[in-house]
């Protein structure tokens, strides 16, 4: 199957590499702006296409990696859909936005690495071990599925109708993350201790590990997995406006997990200071 990409950002650069690396026909790039797919294209050993319709010519795959208020936009502007195989990497959107792909001759899918792609020089390293979840048309679903997985990647399908929220799930653990850190940074500013950020964060890194090798449940540690009534009244009782909140909201929620890892212990009086704070 010879893959080509409309777009050069990060997220077509990192996948280009990434599928010549790991033996697959990459036959090039086109891009709006022709630098970064020129670039793209000679890291990948590959082809430069001046036009979208060259492009499609020389693929049976074709990867829309531009930004995702332009994916259908860049998709109803081609010419020669049919028998080719479209898809996007969009983690929020499902391959609906390429609704017209079926009845033009083509097919649909989604492919989405759950992964942060940040930098488009290094962040194709994490490709190898990273998650895909993959919706779309048949037979290409199965196709794509297949190719993906014998890269070595875990990769299963979506129902498209979950799409939000598995790019809800995304955002939670990813993006949320980076608020908690600010939070606890600012709390320790206001401890005068804004030197130990560093280990704050480290502290973080150390929690992450634990959750991805035993899960959330085993990783849980802390006031509310204790049932530390008073520790948790202290807490609640030194933040204010949103912070205070902020943690009441997610104390209530570390305390579902904590009744998962604790069977049979008593977290009524923990669960009614978080109600009623």
């Amino acid at each position: 199957m010879k893959i080509g990409f409309i777009g050069a950002g990060k997220v077509g650069f990192c996948l280009g590499q990434y599928f010549k690396e790991k033996g697959l026909s990459v036959v090039g790039y086109a891009s709006q702006s022709p630098e970064p797919a020129q670039e793209a294209a000679r890291l990948t050993n590959s082809r430069f296409f001046s036009d979208r319709e060259s492009l499609l010519q020389a693929a049976d795959l074709i990867f829309l990696t531009v930004p995702d208020r332009f994916i259908g936009q860049v998709f109803a502007s081609l010419v020669g859909v049919k028998g080719k195989i479209f898809a996007h990497c969009s983690g929020s959107l499902a391959s609906d936005v390429l609704a017209r792909a079926r009845e033009r001759g083509g097919e649909a899918i989604s492919l989405h690495p759950l992964m942060a792609i940040s930098d488009k020089y290094r962040s194709r390293e994490l490709l190898a071990g990273a998650f895909f979840a993959i919706e779309g048309d048949e037979p290409a679903l199965t196709q794509v599925k297949n190719l993906i997985a014998s890269l070595g990647n875990e990769v299963q399908i979506l129902d498209k109708t979950k799409k939000t929220l598995y790019h809800c799930a995304a955002s939670v653990v990813s993006n949320f993350a980076v608020a908690l850190a600010f939070m606890g940074s600012e709390l320790l500013d206001s401890c005068g201790l804004g030197g130990a950020k560093p280990a704050l964060f480290r502290l973080a890194l150390n929690n992450a590990k634990n959750i991805a090798e035993y899960g959330p449940v085993d990783a849980l540690t802390g006031p509310v997995e204790r049932g530390d009534v008073s520790t948790v009244a202290d807490h609640l009782a030194a933040l204010s406006g949103e912070d205070r909140q902020l943690y009441r909201l997610l104390a209530r929620k570390l305390l579902r997990v904590a009744q998962l890892k604790r069977v049979g212990q008593d977290y009524a009086p923990l669960a009614q200071i978080l109600e009623n704070p």
